[in-house]
């Protein structure tokens, strides 16, 4: 991994790290530059080696260098497994596993959709031509299959689904803690999360939500990223100061989740979101824009959440459906526990890892 930030690839990673049967596995982490942020650093296993390879800039410019040390490693350290765990990078090493010793299985699990994810063409190049150079790839949705399979030329018989994995345990002890965050039970309290960019659609949001008249209804934004001035200009621009607040980064987004009325994800495409699952961990209802990545996958219309469409202009329709019904947010929990917990994608990654 390129680090353990607070991204959704990262937050799988170290549930995969510390949940894997200590009896079948040994798992250790390498990781490119411990600078930076790295907020699951604390969250690892103490049994969790972490090897830090000191890279100190990009790999545009550190390729031979990065290639050289994790070479040197890998032929020292001799894991019966390499898993690549970070879209770019796995793309980036696929030319070079020639290079790895043979008997050494490669697995990379794709972490978003190449071909709206990737600026670079030759990442894009490198998926297509040695994608399939790896014994094994996961992808997290039917979307990630077809996208790697139909764009990519990747040979569906090497990729395996598997939906991501919540720590619900994590999640719960996180409830327990306490705070002193409030909100109007007057309104209808809305929640938005994720890093603030282009991918995540928030600009979207915020345009819908200024056709939206109904005063009861106020928007959390949780997350930074490089569109934060951005954004906050736009809700200035529109008079929405009022009823959208930033709140940034926070310790502990669960509560958030929790007490709000609904989840909403605006992003204009994902991989397979983290942040869903959390809601309905939670017991959260959601409303999701029917974006590539899984989405149908997650939602059940009228059991945990509703989709729009920004094509069609239905989100205030939807959002108004909603509000008007009474979701059972047990089941919501429940249904999303059966579905992504550890207990039931642990399993299906441990039996992977053993018959590849």
């Amino acid at each position: 991994m390129p680090n353990l930030g607070g991204g959704g690839a990262e937050r799988v990673i170290s549930i995969l790290l510390n949940n894997l049967d200590r009896k079948l596995f040994k798992p250790k982490l390498i990781i490119i530059k411990k600078e930076g942020v790295n907020v699951y650093i604390d969250d690892l296993k103490e049994d969790i080696e972490i090897v830090n390879l000191g890279i100190k800039h990009g790999l545009k410019f550190s390729t031979l260098t990065f290639l050289s040390k994790l070479l040197v490693y890998i032929k020292k350290d001799t894991p019966d497994i390499l898993f690549m765990g970070a879209g770019t990078i796995n793309a980036f090493i696929s030319p070079f596993l020639f290079l790895f010793p043979k008997g050494i299985k490669k697995i990379a699990r794709e972490s978003n959709l190449p071909s709206l994810f990737e600026r670079f063409k030759i990442i894009k190049y490198f998926y297509k031509k040695f994608y399939n150079n790896y014994d094994a790839i996961i992808a997290q949705s039917d979307d990630m299959v077809n996208e790697l399979v139909t764009n990519f030329n990747v040979d569906k018989n090497k990729i395996k689904k598997i939906n991501n994995p919540v720590d619900s345990n994590y999640i719960f002890n996180k409830l327990k803690e306490s705070d002193d965050f409030k909100l109007d039970d007057n309104k209808v309290n809305l929640l938005a999360a994720g890093r603030l960019t282009y991918q995540k659609g928030f600009d979207l949001l915020i345009n819908e939500f200024s056709k939206i008249t109904n005063n009861n209804y106020f928007l959390i934004i949780l997350g930074d990223g490089e569109d934060k001035e951005i954004l906050k200009k736009q809700v200035k621009k529109l008079e929405l100061e009022d009823k959208i607040k930033f709140l940034g980064n926070v310790k502990n987004p669960y509560i958030y989740m929790q007490k709000a009325d609904l989840f909403i994800l605006s992003s204009r495409f994902e991989g397979f979101p983290n942040v869903l699952l959390e809601s309905l961990i939670c017991g959260c209802p959601i409303l999701a824009n029917d974006c590539p990545g899984g989405i149908r996958e997650i939602v059940e219309e009228g059991i945990n959440g509703y989709i729009y469409s920004y094509n069609e202009q239905n989100f205030k329709s939807k959002l108004e459906k909603i509000k008007n019904m009474d979701f059972d947010n047990k089941i919501i929990r429940q249904n999303a526990l059966k579905k992504y917990g550890i207990e039931s994608i642990i399993p299906v990654y441990s039996k992977l890892l053993l018959e590849i």
